[in-house]
């Protein structure tokens, strides 16, 4: 995907996506059903959001992230709840860099709405879920460190 564009050695040592909505193809699964109960990712996304793409994206798929390689990315920590309108792309992402050899660690919560996690000063949830991923940044860091003192 960024092949071209990034040397290997100025990749982060791993990224963080919160509900990331990373399939911009035909709505499908979750991003169906969900928007409904989603207070953010709702019915307006599907009824102006994809359409607009369509007048500035040639080819959805190839803009899609979830359809590119994943191929020399770092870890990857995606956070998202299974009652969000991107969890069905959430994991389809997971599952295709875990095939392309990337390191993923997928965290998910129940009954929550899309990035959620950004409402940490409001709902438990959203704070367990920042307190994870700092967590998996401080054993990234670790293991990161561990690297350097055994290279």
């Amino acid at each position: 995907y960024l092949g071209p564009l990034v040397d290997a050695s100025a990749m982060p040592a791993g990224a963080i996506l919160m509900g990331p909505f990373v399939d911009f193809t035909q709505p499908q699964g979750a991003l169906v059903e969900y928007p409904k109960h989603d207070l953010i990712v709702n019915q307006r996304v599907l009824e102006t959001g994809l359409p607009y793409l369509d007048t500035h994206v040639p080819d959805r798929t190839a803009y899609s992230p979830v359809h590119r390689s994943f191929e020399g990315l770092p870890p990857l920590c995606v956070v998202v709840s299974e009652h969000e309108a991107v969890y069905d792309m959430s994991v389809t992402l997971v599952n295709r860099a875990r095939a392309d050899g990337v390191d993923c660690t997928l965290a998910v919560w129940k009954y929550m709405c899309h990035v959620f996690s950004f409402l940490d000063a409001f709902i438990p949830e959203g704070r367990q879920s920042v307190e994870f991923v700092c967590e998996w940044i401080r054993h990234r860091k670790q293991q990161q460190q561990q690297g350097r003192r055994q290279g």
